[in-house]
């Protein structure tokens, strides 16, 4: 199956739709994957629909592993809008992105986030919002490795995604401190050791893995 272009903006939606099942791919033209704000609200309607069309699990990813090889999960949010926000429209600016990461949690599914690559800032807040979690594992040459890290209290921002809340719940205080207040930037090792990913996927087989999982197979 051939992912098909649901929304097209800055940072794009590719979707792989199956009746039960879903991926949704983040594609962008420098791989990074910046949560516009455009991004956030095509992602809400997006999870909205899937939800009313009896979609059961969900996958979310870089555009790229399920035709081949990908590369980075998400950025983050775009520091240069970030930058413009003020007090009034810093709030629905939140809560789009509180939105989004709500449907990851929604207990209606099942929800799966392949992490690759760049996961920071609002990047690690989506990533660790799914209820699944898989890191894809360095290439054989140790390069394109996992990059997690939430470093926004260095650009003096308070994240407004969830991550303070959700970053305790799955990481315990220990590694939410690590994360949020020691800016350390965590290797898919870390992200194994501290409970921020359930396993650890080659690149080779990452896009069959998470087919596997859509469709219900056992992890082999």
């Amino acid at each position: 199956m051939t992912p098909t272009i649901w929304y097209e903006g800055r940072t794009s939606l590719d979707l792989l739709f199956g009746g039960s099942w879903a991926w949704i791919g983040l594609r962008s033209g420098d791989g990074l994957n910046r949560l516009h704000s455009d991004l956030l609200v095509a992602l809400d309607r997006l999870f909205i629909e899937l939800r009313w069309s009896g979609v059961r699990r969900v996958a979310l990813s870089g555009g790229g592993w399920m035709t081949g090889l990908g590369h980075h999960f998400s950025a983050g949010a775009d520091l240069h809008e970030v930058g413009l926000l003020d007090a009034v429209s810093a709030e629905p600016f939140s809560r789009r992105g509180q939105r989004v990461m709500a449907h990851l949690l929604w207990p209606g599914w099942r929800s799966l986030t392949l992490i690759s690559g760049v996961a920071m800032g609002g990047g690690c807040d989506l990533a660790l919002h799914g209820q699944e979690r898989w890191v894809v594992a360095a290439d054989a040459a140790g390069n394109r490795g996992l990059r997690l890290a939430h470093p926004a209290a260095k650009h003096g921002i308070l994240t407004g995604f969830g991550g303070t809340v959700r970053l305790q719940e799955v990481l315990g205080r220990e590694g939410a401190d690590r994360l949020f207040r020691g800016f350390e930037t965590w290797t898919e090792q870390s992200a194994l050791a501290f409970g921020a990913a359930h396993r650890s996927i080659a690149p080779g087989g990452a896009g069959e893995a998470v087919r596997g999982w859509l469709i219900g197979l056992p992890p082999r």
